[in-house]
């Protein structure tokens, strides 16, 4: 009787099409992220835009290694960043802030020929206390980073 419960079970799971939710045929690439630049000094906005580029690579399911194993090299190029108090606290300080990214998303081969490049631009704005110093600039930056982010990850696993 048990054996028969378990070959139910097999048939019935075995033919309603179930599949892994995650993608597993196509070949995965090992990135290595080469440079980030920018028009100007903005330590925040570099780190996280690092931290960004990064978590799109590994959430795409390839690897994020710089070694003699990399086939692809990544270059970011920031055309412009804008970061801008839109509004004002009842203590007149800057509590939101309006951020706009433009930038190129270059991936090479090891021969340094352009395999894609992708023009990216993503706006956010994040709205805080006025009351904590520079946290909420800091906050707008981040935001604008998890779309580029979304943005990376949507391009890498569309190739």
């Amino acid at each position: 009787m048990v054996k028969l419960v378990f070959v139910l079970i097999f048939l019935i799971f075995s033919g309603c099409g179930y599949k892994p939710a995650y993608k597993t045929e196509g070949k995965k690439e090992v990135y290595c992220i080469k440079s980030i630049k920018f028009p100007r000094a903005e330590a925040t906005a570099l780190d996280v835009f690092s931290r960004s580029v990064s978590d799109a690579v590994i959430s795409s399911g390839n690897t994020l290694e710089c070694s003699g194993k990399t086939t692809r090299f990544i270059k970011v190029y920031v055309k412009s960043l804008s970061i801008s108090p839109i509004g004002y606290s009842a203590a007149q300080r800057a509590s939101i802030y309006r951020v706009t990214v433009y930038l190129d998303f270059i991936v090479e081969n090891r021969k340094n020929e352009i395999v894609f490049k992708k023009s990216i631009s993503e706006m956010a704005q994040y709205t805080g206390t006025g009351l904590t110093g520079d946290v909420e600039r800091r906050y707008a930056v981040e935001e604008v980073g998890r779309l580029v982010s979304l943005r990376i990850f949507s391009i890498l696993t569309d190739q």
